[in-house]
């Protein structure tokens, strides 16, 4: 099975405004570190991985420093300089290259996701696992964060609950720009998806959130009638945005300094 990881990078500001992250540093620095988690779980797997980073003009040193971690990945990979600035057109162009992948499972991921090592080891396996198991009609899609502000949080949303060797998986009806998924979903979905990238506005204080483009109201409705979504419990990834986003159940510090510096280790998957 062949695995493409699309990773978008920019180390300017963040589309929701200047609240510090609870991991509070330099955007530079927070996405070389996560893109050091992602290339450490990535080294895991001997063959079948190829990797597109596209750059969303980040700052000269950078992408200096960047070439340098990529200098440490044991796959393939194309970094690509985008033409427009902007994060609507570098999430377009994120989901266009996921539609348009040859790739077998597509990876979707931001540049402020911490992984652990084992993350993608263990959901290629999942995957695999799930569709297998429990005998899976529907594409499927893994969410790599259990995120304590999804709907099915809270709110009465009906979802199934599967176990795996290693954890357990919940159904559920939200991603970000973020899912490891089949190019089939993007490609039979991709009004949706191109609806969310081009018109995306970020949560404010003015306008009804229904009247706003996010995700709750475009990609939420392919997870929660066409294709099923499933997050690990505990997550496989951090998302390092805002206080509010912080999984409580996992000491982030300790993943922090465990898991954003580069490995050395044997190939234990193929």
């Amino acid at each position: 099975m062949k695995l493409e990881i699309i990773l978008r990078i920019h180390d300017g500001q963040n589309i929701h405004g200047n609240r510090p992250r609870y991991i509070d540093i330099p955007k530079k620095n927070l996405i070389l570190k996560c893109l050091t988690s992602l290339i450490n779980s990535a080294n895991l797997i001997k063959e079948g991985i190829s990797f597109i980073i596209l750059n969303d003009h980040c700052t000269e040193d950078c992408i200096l420093k960047v070439h340098k971690v990529l200098s440490h990945l044991k796959h393939s990979y194309q970094l690509i300089d985008l033409e427009i600035p902007g994060f609507h057109y570098s999430g377009l162009k994120q989901f266009e290259y996921c539609k348009n992948s040859n790739a077998d499972l597509v990876y979707s991921v931001e540049d402020d996701y911490l992984h652990c090592t084992e993350a993608i080891q263990e959901m290629l396996f999942t995957y695999n696992y799930l569709k297998s198991y429990y005998h899976l009609q529907k594409e499927l899609c893994l969410f790599p964060f259990d995120n304590k502000e999804d709907y099915e949080y809270g709110y009465i949303v009906p979802g199934r609950l599967f176990r795996t060797p290693t954890r357990h998986w919940k159904e559920g009806i939200w991603t970000t720009f973020t899912m490891m998924t089949t190019p089939k979903v993007f490609q039979d979905h991709w009004e949706a998806f191109e609806k969310l990238a081009s018109k995306y506005t970020p949560l404010n204080v003015i306008d009804k959130i229904e009247e706003l483009v996010h995700e709750g109201n475009t990609i939420s409705d392919i997870w929660k009638h066409h294709v099923i979504r499933v997050n690990p419990i505990p997550s496989l990834a951090l998302h390092v945005q805002f206080e509010n986003q912080r999984d409580p159940h996992i000491r982030h510090l300790d993943w922090w300094y465990k898991y954003s510096k580069l490995k050395s280790f044997k190939i234990t998957y193929d």
